[in-house]
């Protein structure tokens, strides 16, 4: 498996082009950072994640090509609710709601960061061909059934998951998230994009 720090150095370089794509966005400086990256079996990402008390949101982006896989971005209700709020121009309010304005908001900020992992391991894993991402979908349930769907959307069941600690900062204002990668193994059983 391609070293852990590798993962990080593309997952950080993702952060940079990130938050230079949004802040083009949003006319407005954004900060996207990394701030940990552990590498864990699935399903203790899983039981880490279903931990959580109450509804989660987020989107998942399936990759295919040479990078093959499923990248989701995570984040509890609340935290989602803001960062929508932030990305739609309103100041977050306990009566926010998820519209279709807010989850096309975060749907839209999902690609763009995908779009930006993609280039950001492309160059990490010297890939040689396109990878190429689906729309993303939109998630919202109680943390182990939002956990059971990305599984059955890919059924990887005692690979890596990358797990990471994200902080987006939108004019000072924080909303903490979660960025999950599932890497798709290769015939050989590694994952793709990774060195055995």
């Amino acid at each position: 498996m391609m070293p852990l720090d590798h993962y990080l150095t593309a997952f950080r370089s993702a952060a940079a082009l990130a938050s230079e794509a949004l802040s083009k966005w949003l006319g407005r400086t954004v900060k996207v950072t990394v701030e940990q990256i552990d590498a864990m079996p699935l399903e203790e990402a899983i039981g880490l994640l279903g931990e959580q008390e109450g509804t989660i949101c987020g989107c998942a982006m399936g990759i295919s090509g040479s990078l093959q896989g499923i990248l989701v971005l995570l984040c509890d209700d609340e935290a989602g609710l803001a960062l929508a709020a932030m990305l739609v121009g309103r100041e977050p309010s306990a009566d926010d709601r998820w519209g279709e304005l807010e989850q096309s908001a975060v749907v839209e900020t999902t690609n763009i960061i995908g779009c930006a992992y993609l280039n950001a391991m492309a160059n990490a894993t010297d890939a040689t061909t396109a990878a190429m991402p689906s729309p993303p979908w939109f998630l919202r349930d109680f943390a182990p059934a939002v956990m059971e769907s990305i599984v059955m959307a890919q059924p990887l069941s005692g690979e890596s998951v990358f797990l990471t600690r994200t902080e987006f900062s939108i004019e000072g204002s924080p909303a903490r998230c979660s960025l999950v990668f599932v890497p798709a193994p290769d015939h050989s059983g590694h994952p793709t994009g990774a060195s055995p």
